[in-house]
């Protein structure tokens, strides 16, 4: 059988010779794009990302169909993960139908009916547009999952897009460096209206693009390990290892180095506790399991968190300010939250089964907030992922949900102990899912789609490199 020819671009080098396909390179444009309007939050931009993922894994299955493989590269558990995953979205989509037994329609709407005088067509989502709407985002993102997982089967294909990855996320950094220091008043191509005193790049919200900012740190950081840590956990003269490894890093490692160092004031300077505590902790996990993994001796797994720690340390002094202050205000800041979860917590209890409606946090919440002030007239979000997704999807879906990111973390982190190659590639899918979860306890930063599609493709990596060949044999 012929084997089919490389694509060309315009200038005449081939995308094969870059570590590149024409699907990722798609997905590269995208993870370009999705910062830019703001995280992509705004729903005309959650839904133009989400049609585009969508419209692109559809035309990546019926490119790829006739070579694609189930389960991909042999792994097992990517079977059972697609199946949770299809019984939470089978959910969320009879969530919105209007068809579901009229005893499980939410209250609130037989309220308004009788309220108006006029029948009404109920349904278990208090609010069903948004449910399809986040729930077409949240199949755009598996489609992205979808692509990573089959096209960086290739190292050199992974590698390439875990680069791009970290590149863009460098330039989103400076782009908030050259914004905060020119007076900080926009975002994006609008004035800013909120967090004035912080430092957000494109996003509204600092907590999200800390979320962000710390998974590009995490990225460069995989590319700076990858290289440094055969030459740290070798068996060479240690002045040999100095001198290799600060060639590395006075040369090609200098740029990955720049950008660790870019997005680490980035992040700190946003001012998010959250964020900078969770990136903080997503680091050491990923610099801990990859020298656990090359079996590196515990001498050097601390000394390399002393050096992390000590770095951290310096670029806190000269930009942690704002942070400084805000970690002084934590008491304040948990007592508010700890009230948030106090309601939402008796919220779940009504709506344990059947959820109040994936994305209807906000309508099913001021019902059982009522009209405090300290609340605002919206509130949009429960500042904890796991709270938030209980109450609209009810306990099942949500552990169904959350199961099936479980199993692809499960299948990583088998990879670190049974893989001699690419191991990097599922330590660094354990390290963003350790920065999401850490963050998502106590805000939403991974509900935003720009930072969704980031770990989307982190996942999507670890992954792709989680079985050998071997195995799939």
């Amino acid at each position: 059988m012929s084997q089919p020819e490389p694509v060309v671009t315009p200038s005449g080098m081939s995308l094969e010779r870059w570590g590149l396909s024409p699907w990722l390179l798609g997905v590269i444009i995208l993870l370009a794009w999705a910062p830019l309007p703001f995280g992509s939050v705004q729903p005309v931009w959650k839904n133009v990302l989400s049609a585009a993922s969508l419209l692109m894994f559809a035309g990546f299955i019926i490119a790829k169909g006739p070579t694609l493989r189930w389960p991909p590269h042999g792994n097992r558990a990517l079977s059972w993960s697609l199946a949770f995953f299809v019984l939470a979205c089978l959910w969320i989509a009879l969530q919105a139908a209007p068809f579901m037994p009229v005893s499980w329609h939410h209250p609130a709407w037989q309220l308004t009916a009788e309220a108006l005088g006029e029948p009404l067509t109920g349904t278990i989502s208090l609010d069903p547009a948004a449910s399809i709407e986040d729930l077409l985002s949240l199949l755009g993102l598996a489609g992205i999952f979808g692509i990573v997982v089959i096209e960086a089967r290739d190292p050199k294909k992974a590698r390439t897009l875990l680069a791009a990855a970290a590149i863009i996320a460098f330039a989103y950094a400076v782009y908030g460096l050259v914004v905060y220091l020119t007076g900080n008043e926009t975002v994006a191509w609008a004035d800013k209206r909120f967090y004035r005193d912080s430092l957000s790049s494109s996003f509204v919200n600092r907590n999200t693009y800390g979320v962000y900012a710390g998974l590009g740190i995490v990225f460069a950081t995989a590319l700076v390990l990858s290289f440094i840590a055969p030459i740290i956990a070798g068996r060479q003269r240690r002045a040999d290892k100095a001198r290799e490894a600060l060639s590395y890093m006075t040369g090609p490692g200098g740029f990955w180095l720049l950008a660790i160092i870019v997005g680490s004031s980035a992040l700190i300077l946003s001012g998010s506790r959250a964020a900078s505590t969770a990136s903080a902790l997503g680091v050491l996990a990923l610099v801990g399991l990859y020298f656990a993994a090359r079996r590196a001796s515990v001498t050097t797994i601390v000394g390399s968190f002393g050096a992390i720690a000590a770095a951290g340390f310096v670029l806190f002094l000269l930009s942690g300010d704002l942070l400084f202050d805000r970690f002084s205000q934590v008491d304040a800041s948990l007592g508010g939250r700890s009230r948030i979860y106090e309601i939402v917590a008796i919220a779940i209890q009504d709506h344990f089964w059947l959820g109040g409606g994936y994305g209807a946090f906000d309508d099913v919440f001021r019902i059982y907030a009522g009209t405090a002030e300290s609340f605002g007239p919206n509130y949009e979000a429960a500042h904890s992922v796991f709270l938030e997704m209980t109450l609209e999807l009810g306990v099942p879906a949500t552990v169904f949900l959350f199961a099936s990111i479980a199993l692809l973390v499960g299948s990583c982190s088998w990879a670190i102990l049974t893989r001699r190659r690419d191991r990097m590639f599922p330590v660094l899918a354990i390290a963003s899912t350790v920065l999401v979860v850490v963050q998502g306890t106590v805000d939403f930063g991974v509900q935003t789609p720009a930072v969704a599609l980031v770990f989307a493709i982190a996942l999507g990596l670890g992954v792709a490199q989680s079985t050998s060949s071997a195995d799939h044999k």
